[in-house]
């Protein structure tokens, strides 16, 4: 309730936005394909954990 009285995002919005934002990148780079939960696939189809590969490959805008 704070953040809203605030003016600013839940910490949680503001991770899943976090998030999307990397994916949304990471997918127009052709280093993901698709996610699933925690899980996100590579073009070869291996499954790796979203976590290591934000990790692995940081957003380059």
């Amino acid at each position: 309730m704070a953040a809203c009285k605030e003016g600013r995002k839940p910490e949680s919005a503001q991770v899943k936005s976090a998030v999307k934002d990397w994916f949304e990148w990471a997918r127009r780079e052709r280093i993901v394909i698709a996610m699933s939960g925690e899980v996100v696939y590579t073009p070869d189809g291996e499954a790796v954990e979203l976590q290591e590969m934000m990790r692995r490959f940081g957003v380059q805008k």
